[in-house]
C-alpha cells in the first residue's frame, strides 16, 4: 500500500461524554480508519472527498445521532414484534429481560420503535454539521 504525498495523520477525537465532539472530526477519523482497514490506497483523498460530500449535503442542518443503547432497543423491539404470536407476551418479556408491560406497550404502539420516547430523547446527540 503506497502512501500519498502530504498525508496527514487523522487526529484522534476524544470520546469523553463531557467533551463536545466535532462531528466532522469524528466522521473524518472513522472514514480514515475504515479505509485503512479495507486496504484503500489513498486513504486521505477518499476521506476528504467523503467528508466534503457529507458537508455539502448536510451543511448547516442539525443531525441527530442516536446512542448505541437506543439502536439496541430498536433491534430488540423488532425482534419482539417478529416473534409475537398473539399469546406469548410473558414469554417474550422473560426471553428479552424486559417487563410484560414494556412488551404490551411496544405491541400497542405500531408507529414507534420502543414504548418510551423519553429514553430516546435522553440517548440522542444533536449535532450541527
Amino acid at each position: 500500500m503506497s502512501s500519498p504525498k502530504n498525508q496527514t495523520p487523522t487526529p484522534l477525537v476524544s470520546s469523553s461524554p463531557s467533551h463536545k465532539l466535532d462531528p466532522i472530526a469524528v466522521l473524518r477519523e472513522e472514514l480514515a480508519a475504515a479505509a485503512m482497514y479495507h486496504g484503500v490506497e489513498r486513504v486521505e483523498d477518499l476521506t476528504e472527498a467523503l467528508v466534503s460530500r457529507v458537508v455539502q449535503r448536510l451543511g448547516g442542518t442539525s443531525v441527530y445521532v442516536r446512542n448505541a443503547r437506543v439502536l439496541q432497543r430498536e433491534r430488540l423491539a423488532q425482534e419482539v414484534r417478529a416473534k409475537f404470536n398473539g399469546r406469548n407476551t410473558r414469554a417474550l418479556a422473560r426471553e428479552y429481560g424486559v417487563s410484560v408491560r414494556w412488551v404490551q406497550r411496544l405491541l400497542a404502539s405500531p408507529t414507534r420503535a420502543t414504548p418510551s420516547s423519553a429514553c430516546e430523547k435522553a440517548c440522542c446527540h444533536k449535532m450541527t454539521v
